[in-house]
């Protein structure tokens, strides 16, 4: 009798999974966001053994589609100015889900997360979807250098364990037939010392006081005498800004991910941000990632 009910348990949970879909969206323009994600993923799979189906909106519009109940969607971007990456909401913007459960995860740059989850969130729940859970992991920021580095080399293989492991949770969740609702507030930002803030907002202010004054648009730069023209930095851009046999950056097209600095093999690129050394001076305490399930 015990095999027997034990028997059906697994078959139950064996039917259960081979009718669940689950597909990981992301953007990710210097990487770290999809390694967030992967990491995520792999965490599902371990223990369920469901297959992922990957589609990456990085440069590409991911076209219409609409999602089952059934169906669970890990959606993961980078956080740029405190937001999720308004790029990626252009991209995903056609998807569409019947009450279709998803998991957010954000990815930032050490600084803070601010509104990006809250406002991804109520992005998806306006398309028909369920948000479940999120995460905010940190990755290194678009303007680290090694001059000024900002969460220099993150995710590390802390943050990749911590993100197998917000995976596993899900899992665990999906086999006990568990996930549900999350109340998105819950998630907290760790609080920076409040002399790093009050620095920065008063960097802000004075930097857009200047801007307003005597504009002087910011772009990736390149060093001629380094490049080899060998079609690295085009092929990273997103939004294809950077063309062949033009060194300048098309500023109406350009998002300042610096995925074009962060792959160029020769250093050829570089991007000289006001706020990298502000941001490497006073948010340099390594955050840790946080989730809500």
């Amino acid at each position: 009798m015990v095999l027997s009910l034990r028997f059906t348990n697994f078959v139950d949970k064996y039917l259960s999974y081979t009718c669940m879909n689950i597909h990981s969206i992301t953007f990710s323009p210097t990487g770290t966001s999809a390694a967030i994600a992967k990491a995520v993923c792999n965490g599902i799979t371990d223990r369920t053994r469901l297959h992922v189906t990957q589609h990456d909106a990085t440069f590409t519009h991911t076209g219409s589609a609409t999602f089952a109940p059934d169906d669970i969607l890990i959606v993961a971007a980078p956080v740029y100015g405190g937001q999720i990456a308004p790029l990626f909401k252009q991209r995903i913007d056609h998807l569409r889900g019947t009450s279709t459960s998803c998991i957010l995860i954000a990815v930032y740059g050490n600084r803070a997360f601010e509104n990006a989850i809250a406002d991804l969130a109520s992005f998806m729940s306006d398309r028909g979807f369920i948000v479940c859970g999120a995460g905010a992991f940190i990755g290194e920021h678009s303007y680290s250098t090694a001059h000024t580095p900002i969460a220099h080399h993150r995710p590390d293989q802390h943050d990749i364990a911590e993100a197998n492991r917000f995976g596993d949770e899900i899992a665990a969740r999906i086999a006990g037939r568990s996930l549900s609702p999350v109340d998105i507030s819950l998630l907290k930002d760790q609080p920076a010392p409040q002399q790093s803030i009050t620095a920065f907002r008063n960097f802000v202010m004075s930097y857009t006081k200047r801007q307003t004054e005597n504009p002087t648009p910011q772009l990736p730069a390149l060093d001629i005498d380094l490049c080899d023209d060998c079609g690295t930095c085009y092929d990273a851009c997103p939004t294809d800004a950077i063309q062949p046999g033009q060194p300048d950056v098309d500023p109406a097209r350009c998002i300042k991910c610096c995925a074009c600095v962060k792959t160029c093999p020769t250093g050829a690129r570089s991007y000289s941000s006001p706020f990298a050394p502000i941001l490497s001076e006073y948010f340099s305490k390594p955050k840790q990632p946080a989730w809500i399930l």
